[in-house]
């Protein structure tokens, strides 16, 4: 299989010849390594060398850079810059600039602003640098911010938004579905751009131990816009993967309702546990579970290799699994480490597994 089938096939919950490997973010040592240049924003083209030269089978690719907003026509040689949605950044940090200010403070910020056009040509321009680049036919999955981390992180800070949810809980619902219509008109031209085999959500709910904001709260003002965006997906044809770290248990059955198709990834600090998902949610690919704070980085390529193999007997049986880190190949976690993860999925995932 091309690598591209593979990961669909796990994804839609099949059997592929072996099982498919995942990566989220890769770092810039990890770039400056393999290919030979670091760049200052998340880059599609330069991502799709470095996952060609590693063997993996599919990557996230932002639309307008990670982690949803476009960064290509601003000069990033200043210090600071505001994007076309009108949020502030400081340059600095991997692979998020850090925003020095957001949009939104109360109502009247909203009724005065304009969303950005999501046809503007170079929305895409990470997607189509992917593709060009995309030699061995990897899985490209275009990333959209999902609701909670864009009204939290972007669109609002935390403590506006905890206020909000207080005094005007209908603003926050009035945003979320202005953006979901954004999502879709934006969504259609990224097709246009060429091949693509999935869209991912990257939504960021929990924290290790605990959700960050209450499951209550979650379910009343963030599921239906987030059900929403999975369904403008799947009505173009596409499946959907959301990336959530953290402790999800107390939403995890909403989100599998939600109709997504991968969940990534699995985080195990976050005790999220790999059988139980398995056992539980039958249309659901996980994604992950490799623990990448403990494992990846002090751990031995033995130790990595054990966890792996341990990743693949509960998830890969049956089909519909996809083996990655859970989270992201960091600057932290050593080259040895990350290629066994690789070798191993790739020597002990093939069907009909022998584990």
């Amino acid at each position: 299989m091309k690598p591209r089938e593979r990961f669909v096939t796990a994804l839609n919950m099949g059997i592929p010849d072996r099982v498919p490997i995942f990566e989220f973010l890769f770092s810039p040592k990890l770039q400056e390594k393999y290919v030979g240049q670091k760049t200052p924003l998340y880059d599609g083209g330069v991502i799709m060398k470095l996952a060609t030269k590693l063997g993996i089978d599919a990557v996230a690719v932002f639309v307008g850079g990670y982690a949803g907003f476009e960064f290509e026509p601003y000069n990033t040689n200043t210090d600071t810059f505001v994007d076309d949605w009108g949020i502030k950044y400081h340059k600095n940090g991997w692979p998020v600039m850090v925003q020095t200010d957001t949009i939104f403070k109360d109502r009247k910020d909203w009724e005065k602003y304009e969303m950005p056009d999501p046809k503007a040509p170079w929305r895409a321009k990470q997607v189509k640098d992917a593709i060009r680049e995309n030699t061995d036919e990897l899985a490209i999955i275009p990333g959209l911010l999902g609701p909670v981390t864009l009204m939290y992180w972007y669109f609002m800070d935390l403590p506006t938004l905890s206020t909000t949810l207080l005094d005007d809980p209908k603003l926050i619902d009035e945003i979320c579905e202005t953006y979901v219509d954004w999502v879709k008109d934006c969504t259609e031209e990224i097709i246009k751009t060429g091949k693509i085999d999935a869209f991912l959500i990257g939504d960021d709910w929990g924290f290790s131990s605990s959700l960050l904001i209450s499951p209550e709260t979650i379910r009343k003002h963030f599921i239906k816009p987030f059900a929403k965006m999975v369904k403008v997906f799947h009505d173009l044809g596409y499946p959907v993967v959301m990336h959530n770290d953290g402790n999800l248990w107390e939403v995890l059955d909403d989100i599998a309702n939600t109709g997504i198709n991968g969940y990534h990834p699995v985080e195990k600090a976050a005790t999220m546990d790999l059988a139980i998902i398995k056992k539980k949610y039958k249309t659901i690919c996980p994604i992950g579970n490799v623990n990448n704070k403990t494992t990846m980085v002090t751990g031995s390529p033995e130790d990595v290799k054990k966890e792996t193999i341990e990743c693949l007997k509960i998830g890969a049986p049956g089909g519909g699994y996809i083996i990655a880190s859970d989270h992201s190949l960091h600057d932290d976690v050593p080259e040895e480490n990350f290629l066994t993860l690789i070798k191993t999925a790739k020597k002990h995932g093939k069907y009909p597994l022998e584990l």
